[in-house]
């Protein structure tokens, strides 16, 4: 085994603010077949965070933030998180000062050649038997188009999620969901996978990639490659559309990763319902953020899935997109398009879990093109007993079960509230 590198120093607030991400560059040598890197912290208040990449002769080659302190890249194969491949040349650690402590954190990074270790891909259970699937409840939608119920927010162990891939996707089975998105932090390794993975489990997985920085996260979605969350946020927004991704600000009021960077224009979709807002569902802060934006957005919904440590599980809440068909290209185009709505409903299926509601959770389709209905008008469905709000604040009680309602797009999001002031469905 042979040391690339060793470096151990001292990282200081003055290095944080200077530069954010340091790297340590390492030479790969031409019959190099596998190289291992491992990060040492040591922080004597315990107040420091620091997160771990790599960069490669071709850019950001993967990143699994503070999830990990170790990593092995072999030239077909490597830890989740990172891309496989192993070009001799110039490489580099890459570091990510998230938080450091007033009297500074000492790191060592090492890197060998060849690794010590194999790359860990997680338990691949046996695909859970599927009881039930959002779309079977057969939505109003235009000819050619169905509402396919899923969660386009998610993370498995190529990010901070505990999870396998194979894992998350039984998660998704479970819930009764038509497709996950799978939007690991800082990297696109996830993406080589899923076509096998959702063949095997019977949901449709759409490729995605979360921009993280401590000024905030973005979901892209699309087989765009990997957008470098080290540059300025409005050149995410550029490059998403550059590519024939789309592009949604995650989260934008949320406790220290709410959305602080500044845009000349915003992307195209908001996620306005977030799995964090089950602790209280009355909270109106990010639709007061929603109504100071100059334009309409995408309605979207991300239970930010991670782990079993909560009951929450995939789908809660549910983003309903109408497609052509339940393929990644076709739901993308759709959530493009703004054919999305969100449900909130759910029940306790144990002390330790929670599920979607899909079959009778009360929803806002909006109806161009059914029926002879224009698109500015609403059904709201299974939704009687609730209040349908506007953006302005203009207020109808539901008192029929598929009631059809006229609600111009400039007047959204529309919301449908119980009388807690629970809300439980949006739509744009």
């Amino acid at each position: 085994m042979t040391i690339l590198r060793r470096t151990s120093v001292r990282l200081t607030l003055a290095d944080q603010a200077a530069n954010r991400y340091p790297a340590f560059p390492f030479e790969v040598p031409p019959d190099a077949q596998s190289i291992g890197v491992s990060l040492e912290v040591d922080c004597t208040d315990g107040k420091a965070c620091v997160d771990l990449g790599l960069l490669g002769p071709d850019g950001l080659r993967g990143w699994s933030g503070g999830a990990r302190t170790s990593y092995v890249v072999e030239r077909d194969d490597a830890t989740p998180g990172y891309r496989p491949g192993l070009e001799a040349g110039d490489w580099a650690v890459l570091l990510g000062l998230h938080q450091v402590s007033a009297e500074g954190v000492d790191v060592t990074v090492t890197v060998v050649c060849p690794a010590g270790e194999r790359p860990d891909h997680g338990p691949r259970p046996t695909p859970a038997r599927r009881l039930l699937r959002g779309s079977d409840r057969a939505l109003p939608a235009p000819r050619g188009l169905t509402w396919y119920a899923g969660d386009p927010h998610n993370h498995c162990l190529h990010s901070d999620g505990e999870l396998s891939l194979w894992e998350l996707a039984d998660e998704g089975v479970r819930s009764g969901l038509d497709y996950l998105g799978c939007t690991d932090h800082n990297t696109t390794s996830h993406h080589l996978h899923l076509a096998s993975v959702s063949q095997r489990h019977g949901i449709t997985l759409i490729p995605g990639q979360e921009m993280t920085t401590h000024r905030g996260h973005a979901n892209a979605w699309g087989e765009i490659g990997v957008i470098d969350f080290r540059d300025e946020a409005r050149t995410w927004v550029e490059e998403v559309e550059r590519r024939g991704g789309f592009m949604s600000i995650n989260h934008p009021v949320a406790d220290d990763c709410a959305w602080l960077h500044p845009l000349e224009r915003m992307p195209p979709g908001a996620e306005l319902f977030h799995g964090t807002w089950y602790r209280n569902l009355a909270d109106t802060s990010i639709l007061a953020w929603a109504a100071m934006l100059p334009d309409a957005v995408v309605v979207l919904g991300g239970g930010d899935f991670h782990n079993r440590s909560t009951s929450l599980r995939p789908g809660m809440p549910t983003t309903w997109i109408a497609a052509e068909e339940c393929s990644p290209p076709a739901l993308i185009e759709a959530m493009a398009a703004g054919r999305t709505m969100v449900t909130g409903s759910a029940r306790r299926v144990s002390e330790n879990e929670a599920r979607p509601v899909l079959f009778d959770s009360p929803a806002l389709v909006r109806l161009g093109g059914v029926g002879g209905h224009g698109a500015e008008d609403l059904m709201a469905v299974d939704a009687v007993g609730t209040v349908l709000v506007d953006r302005f604040g203009a207020r109808l009680v539901i008192e029929e079960n598929r009631q059809v309602v006229r609600a111009p797009a400039g007047r959204g999001p529309y919301r449908l509230e119980t009388a807690k002031r629970w809300v439980v469905a949006l739509s744009a």
